[in-house]
């Protein structure tokens, strides 16, 4: 992707922010435009810290797409050892400014299908809403299967994936948004995956946006994720 256009973008939609809010992450003030969407976020984290608390620690976790890093610090505060990987200059710099990366936190530059891991280095890949911004899923996930220990486990957070039959009407939501904000060509760099691509690595959701759970949630004014949480075991386990 363009770093460049990507920015631009991040900056048009509020989405960079500064050093005193990514500190807070994801908390964010009342009354910030993007106030739902960080609430959702969370829920997200929350629910994934959770899930990997009964695990011996330190886990070695990779966060795929990690932007400003605080998902990485989140993890690593709960004991985890964590490398957050980007190829966002800008956001990974204030990452490390922010963040103090140390024995238990690393951030790195770097794409992911030259990346300097050596095989079965990490317990858990986490993609948090990142998987729009590849391609080829597919290969994707078969380069990150390489880097992950036996047992191992992706997990797909905040992530959009459609069925077969809302997969148009989706690209050409993204074409006529990124258009609206003066960025047609951003659409070059956004892309859209079925659910049913995932198939073929016996994806296990665990948590879906549409259950009981979730509407109750809604209904109480509590916000959450829209997109569902995917695990994927590696590849071959």
């Amino acid at each position: 992707m363009e770093n460049d256009i990507y920015l631009r973008v991040r900056e048009k939609e509020g989405r960079l922010y500064s050093d005193d809010v990514v500190a807070h992450l994801p908390l964010v003030p009342n009354g910030h435009p993007l106030v739902d969407e960080w609430q959702a976020r969370s829920a997200s984290a929350s629910r994934l810290t959770r899930y990997l608390s009964p695990r011996p620690k330190p886990l070695r976790i990779l966060d795929l797409g990690c932007g400003n890093g605080w998902l990485s610090n989140m993890l690593s505060t709960f004991g985890h050892r964590v490398i957050g990987m980007d190829q966002n200059d800008y956001e990974l710099k204030q990452a490390a400014r922010v963040f103090s990366p140390d024995s238990r936190l690393l951030f790195l530059r770097g794409d992911i299908f030259s990346a300097p891991f050596l095989f079965l280095q990490f317990d858990v890949i986490v993609l948090a809403s990142a998987i729009q911004y590849f391609q080829d899923i597919s290969a994707l996930l078969s380069v990150l299967s390489n880097y992950l220990k036996p047992q191992g486990e992706i997990h797909i957070i905040d992530s959009p994936l459609y069925s077969d039959a809302e997969l148009e009407n989706a690209v050409r939501r993204s074409q006529q948004y990124y258009s609206s904000l003066g960025f047609p060509e951003m659409s070059e760099y956004y892309f859209h995956h079925r659910l049913s691509d995932l198939d073929v690595y016996h994806p296990e959701i665990l948590y879906r946006s549409y259950s009981f759970k979730h509407f109750v949630n809604r209904w109480l004014g509590r916000v959450d994720s829209p997109f569902p949480w995917i695990t994927i075991k590696k590849i071959g386990y």
